[in-house]
């Protein structure tokens, strides 16, 4: 039977935006040996844990599990994309190792402490999510009345779902000269396109010209 030395589990998922319970990756790791790396990538973690308490996984979750390592980000529910700012958290051994392999150069100072003062800040997640979990339902009920699938989302963007009567590559090229940047999920073998939720007023744009380059 093959072992892998490294199995990667990223949960909520991109692009696809499900999520896997914790209980279900927990599960994983304790069917796993010691001799693999388990990688878990909770970049969208905030939002999965906001839905539903049963899909949040955090680092003390994981305490106890030599073999394992938990990637976060600031680029997501933080809204520090332009920071480039991540995380890793493990054991200390584990940590040791990586360290080994570590860039000389690491993050900026400017992008370090904005992440500091950030961790601060949970007044500003909770209304980054509160809105997001309001207009990502009017990507649903949008979907639901145009009469195509989506994937329940535990992410900042939903996944719509096409039949053969649509071309997600000729809708995101179109919208792409609109204006309209979407990610085409033709490249990972399915005829969907993924949007990431935006402000109000950003959703407005995106479902009128949707509207125009699919009628």
């Amino acid at each position: 039977m093959h072992k892998p030395k490294i199995i990667y589990l990223c949960t909520p998922n991109n692009p696809t935006g499900d999520a896997t319970s914790k209980e279900e990756v927990l599960k994983i790791i304790d069917a796993v040996g010691k001799n693999t790396v388990i990688i878990v990538d909770g970049a969208y973690m905030e939002y999965a844990a906001a839905k539903d308490a049963k899909y949040a996984i955090t680092p003390n979750d994981l305490i106890g599990y030599e073999n394992v390592i938990y990637l976060g980000t600031f680029s997501k529910a933080h809204g520090l994309g332009g920071m480039r700012v991540g995380y890793g958290i493990a054991q200390s051994e584990f940590i040791k190792e990586l360290y080994k392999m570590r860039p000389p150069f690491n993050i900026t100072t400017l992008s370090l402490l904005v992440a500091i003062e950030a961790c601060k800040d949970n007044c500003f997640v909770e209304e980054s999510i509160a809105l997001h979990q309001e207009q990502i339902k009017r990507y649903e009920s949008f979907a639901e009345e145009q009469g195509f699938k989506y994937i329940e989302s535990y992410t900042n963007f939903i996944t719509y779902l096409f039949d053969e009567n649509m071309d997600s590559t000729k809708i995101a090229d179109t919208l792409l000269k609109r204006g309209v940047i979407i990610r085409n999920l033709a490249s990972y073998g399915m005829n969907a396109i993924r949007i990431t939720i935006g402000t109000e007023k950003q959703n407005d744009v995106f479902f009128k010209h949707f509207l125009e380059v699919i009628a």
